[in-house]
């Protein structure tokens, strides 16, 4: 079902939001940190969630703007995905930079880094305590049907799918910890 799926997608994403939430406080603490697998978590929100997951939630939020008055400010996500999607390519460059070696301040890329973390956690938090509560009480069981109707990707998630794909191993590694 769509939306058991867009809070399984949420769940998986927040762990992201949790590891880099931990390279933060490393890179605070002057302490090394995989810039690669920060470039890998960025590279799967970009690939999976922007590609998958917000066209999801979209398909979503369009049909009930179309069925029913917009009380709880549905109509905003599709600015927010938009400023998200923004965001997300913006910090990419800036790891990407690291990457190659650019010399950026430590301190200007915790800064990013922080307001990336926290720009995604604000929006997460909106959909799941505001948002999809709304959703999953207006819309009917007829609406949800076909709203699966329409729905017609196939959902493969490269990293926390049946089969993690080899580019994010290391990620899907370091999610399972020590």
């Amino acid at each position: 079902m769509l939306v058991a799926s867009i809070h399984r997608d949420h769940r998986n994403i927040s762990r992201l939001l949790k590891l880099l939430s931990k390279k933060l406080t490393a890179i605070q603490q002057e302490r090394p940190v995989n810039y690669s697998l920060i470039k890998d978590t960025v590279s799967y929100l970009q690939e999976y969630a922007e590609k998958y997951h917000h066209p999801k939630e979209d398909l979503i939020y369009h049909y009930y703007l179309q069925h029913y008055p917009d009380s709880e400010g549905v109509a905003r996500l599709d600015d927010e995905h938009e400023a998200l999607a923004g965001l997300t390519a913006e910090f990419a460059d800036t790891v990407d930079m690291i990457l190659m070696d650019a010399v950026i301040p430590l301190d200007l890329f915790a800064n990013k880094l922080n307001r990336f973390v926290g720009c995604q956690k604000e929006h997460l938090d909106l959909e799941e305590k505001t948002i999809l509560p709304v959703l999953e009480q207006t819309l009917t069981t007829e609406d949800w049907e076909y709203l699966q109707t329409q729905w017609e990707e196939e959902d493969i998630d490269p990293l926390f799918g049946e089969q993690v794909a080899d580019r994010f191993k290391e990620l899907s590694a370091a999610l399972k910890g020590p």
